[in-house]
């Protein structure tokens, strides 16, 4: 009897080797045989379309040896040009006050080039604007820069809703994927089958379109708008069989 336990286990460990050699180490998971097999591929899709809100900074910069009379004159500035902007209809909570600094400045010498020990005082004042028409964007730009604007910053056009865009992508993204996948299982040599599962990798950046004006000449400043890009990714398994 002890010798038939021993034959029995012998064969039996024999038979668990066997089985783990069908399984070797490494194997990738989306092509093994003994399993449910699948290709897993990224997908990329974009959606242009035309903006409708622009910001812009607005700047005004004055400078004076008197600080009081500095901050005075910036702020007259500052009226003047809200001012303009409502004449335009722009509302007031599209107008916002994003900077406002004061520093002394040394006053030199022109012979010497040595400081004179008097000093001139620097006063910033920044807004940020929206303007929710943009075909406004000229005649705003021409507005503030009228009433006192010396800086003009950054530009940038937007879109208020991206939803319609990003749906627009994501069914592009889901188009791509299902291309490069169907090449993959044409190169692999297997059929491709319905989908496992899917997960949107990321909701990509969007893309503002800057604005490029031109100020020579009078009149309207011309701006041009361009166009907003939205882009997505998404991975999608897909089933396949031999």
């Amino acid at each position: 009897m002890r010798k038939l336990w021993m034959t029995l286990l012998v064969a039996t460990s024999v038979i668990a080797l066997a089985g783990c050699a069908r399984l070797p180490v490494g194997a990738p998971a989306a092509m093994q045989s003994t399993g449910a097999e699948t290709i897993t591929v990224t997908g990329y899709g974009e959606a242009n379309g035309d903006p409708d809100v622009l910001t812009v900074e607005v700047g005004v910069s004055v400078s004076s040896t008197d600080i009081s009379q500095a901050v005075a004159s910036s702020n007259t500035t500052i009226e003047r040009i809200t001012g303009a902007l409502g004449e335009l209809g722009i509302d007031e909570n599209d107008v916002q006050t994003t900077g406002f600094n004061v520093w002394p400045e040394d006053i030199y010498s022109p012979a010497t080039g040595s400081p004179t020990g008097e000093k001139n005082y620097r006063v910033d004042s920044t807004l940020r604007v929206k303007v929710r028409q943009v075909d406004q964007a000229g005649a705003v730009l021409e507005a503030v820069i009228k009433n006192g604007a010396n800086n003009i910053y950054g530009m940038t056009f937007g879109v208020q809703d991206t939803a319609s865009l990003a749906s627009q992508a994501r069914t592009a993204a889901i188009a791509d994927a299902r291309v490069r996948a169907a090449q993959l299982a044409k190169e692999l040599g297997v059929t491709l089958g319905e989908v496992q599962k899917a997960a949107e990798v990321s909701g990509g950046p969007i893309y503002p379109a800057y604005a490029a004006m031109g100020l020579g000449g009078g009149g309207e400043v011309p701006v041009a708008p361009g166009q907003i890009t939205v882009s997505i990714s998404v991975e999608v398994t897909f089933g396949v069989t031999r």
